[in-house]
């Protein structure tokens, strides 16, 4: 299991921060373009990307559909040394995914019908202006379970106080977090483009396409 995000708590190795740099979307009533504008906000990830679907079901420890609830605060990271905490806070946000479909993995690992998904975004970007722009899209999300997951020994990771002590939580893949609205003709992610997915994925359009290419390599 390859931990792709770990470094952004570590130190932010895997992530630029970018001054004024937010993705120009439409953020039409309707559409997840607003949300995830916001979560691409002054933020860049810097990631391998997932080769193909057979891959993404090899690493992945859960891929689900499902619909984003609700928006909370995500995980903190504390250290023995002050400053590095400082620099370690607010680098998440918590999706809460009502679950429609488990596409691959356990359904145990669905609580009462929810997931729980850690997703990077900028410092900058409070979690109320991610929560304000959620419009409840429709999602296919690729997830790694970090449950117990730390980016170092000395370090103490703290679970949001809106996740069930039982649940487990995931991050999304940066190229595994894919949203479509009721108003989005396709779908659209925050960390990287439909386009630069792999040949591999042969240029799935909407998240019905997703979901059947992911079944296909089953």
């Amino acid at each position: 299991m390859r931990k792709m995000i770990a470094a952004l708590v570590a130190g932010g190795v895997a992530i630029g921060v970018l001054a004024g740099c937010g993705s120009a979307r439409d953020t039409g009533s309707g559409s997840a373009e607003a949300l995830l504008t916001q979560l691409g906000q002054d933020y860049e990830a810097d990631f391998e990307p997932l080769a193909s679907p057979k891959q993404a079901l090899e690493l992945s420890d859960l891929i689900v559909r499902g619909t984003v609830a609700e928006v909370h605060d995500g995980i903190t990271t504390a250290y023995p040394d002050a400053a590095r905490t400082q620099r370690g806070q607010g680098h998440y946000v918590t999706l809460q995914v009502s679950v429609t479909e488990v596409v691959s993995g356990p359904a145990t690992a669905v609580t009462d019908g929810q997931v729980y998904v850690q997703v990077a975004k900028s410092p900058s970007t409070p979690t109320s202006a991610i929560a304000g722009a959620n419009t409840k899209a429709d999602a296919v999300l690729i997830l790694e379970d970090i449950t117990t997951w730390k980016p170092a020994a000395e370090a103490t990771v703290t679970r949001p106080e809106k996740v069930p002590a039982a649940a487990p939580l995931f991050f999304a893949y940066p190229d595994g977090l894919w949203l479509q609205g009721s108003a989005d003709a396709a779908m659209a992610g925050s960390a990287t483009e439909r386009e630069h997915l792999a040949p591999a994925w042969g240029a799935p359009a909407t998240l019905n396409d997703l979901v059947g290419v992911l079944r296909s390599a089953r």
